[in-house]
């Protein structure tokens, strides 16, 4: 009896070493493919390269897919559908992509967005952060800061996801947007991406003036776009200061395009 028992134990340790690629010992473990790493980096040098066959940059926004990640395929058709008649130039996510930072959340909801018919982004938010979300955001999207030149419209993401990081006076970095938002020959005028606002809780309350008097610096933002709120509002919170863009969380089941053209811009509703 005990040769029978030794020999099923043998074989048991081959077959389990034989196949440990199996078995997935943790949901924080961060295996992520080739498809699945740099995404923002590889998507903007597409957007850097493409060419704009009307003029106008537009630019579908979602936010929020976090726990209705499903939504998200019925978006990637709304908007690749839209595409057809209106050429949409890219399509940015305003962070909170997986509900509890996992990296399993981050290959699915990138899943769908890989789907596309055209280059996306997206945008840190504090959803992304739990747990090792950090890091899997790091593999997948790269730098929490991040930005690019599309006809002369700089698209400026910063992380302003503040409780995340004990409100410890660098998130968001005011050094590195007020560098960024210096005006040069490369482009003409900003918009500034990110995920909690200003004005909100999760937001360092220390260095909201700071942050607001940078983005009107150098009068070149036309416009603030965050998530976060889950609901649509455009407004002005600082008096004659910048606009601020809060779009549809996908619970909404609707989701918002901003049309660019020059100095103006306009702010279009479609239902999924």
């Amino acid at each position: 009896m005990k040769t029978k028992s030794y020999i099923w134990i043998i074989i048991s340790i081959l077959v389990l070493t034989s196949c440990e690629d199996m078995f997935e010992y943790s949901p924080y473990v961060i295996d992520f493919d080739e498809e699945n790493r740099n995404v923002n980096s590889k998507n903007i040098v597409k957007v850097e390269t493409q060419s704009n066959t009307d003029k106008i940059i537009r630019i579908a926004f979602t936010a929020d897919t976090h726990r209705n990640s499903d939504k998200l395929d019925e978006f990637v058709h709304s908007v690749n559908q839209l595409n057809k008649t209106k050429p949409i130039d890219f399509v940015i996510h305003l962070g909170d992509f997986a509900d509890f930072g996992l990296p399993k959340q981050y290959i699915w909801a990138n899943g769908y967005l890989s789907k596309l018919n055209m280059p996306y982004l997206v945008v840190l938010g504090n959803h992304d952060l739990v747990g090792n979300g950090s890091d899997s955001y790091y593999k997948m999207f790269g730098d929490f800061n991040t930005s690019f030149i599309y006809e002369k419209i700089k698209f400026i993401s910063i992380n302003t996801n503040s409780r995340e990081f004990e409100y410890n006076g660098s998130v968001p970095s005011i050094n590195w947007l007020d560098t960024q938002l210096k005006p040069n020959t490369n482009y003409t005028k900003a918009v500034i991406l990110f995920h909690v606002p200003p004005m909100d809780v999760d937001f360092d309350n220390n260095l909201e003036d700071s942050f607001v008097a940078t983005l009107s610096k150098n009068n070149n933002v036309i416009l603030a776009v965050h998530g976060h709120l889950h609901h649509y509002d455009i407004y002005r919170p600082y008096d004659k200061s910048i606009t601020f863009l809060n779009v549809y969380a996908i619970e909404n089941e609707k989701y918002n395009v901003v049309e660019l053209a020059s100095d103006t811009f306009k702010i279009i509703t479609y239902d999924l």
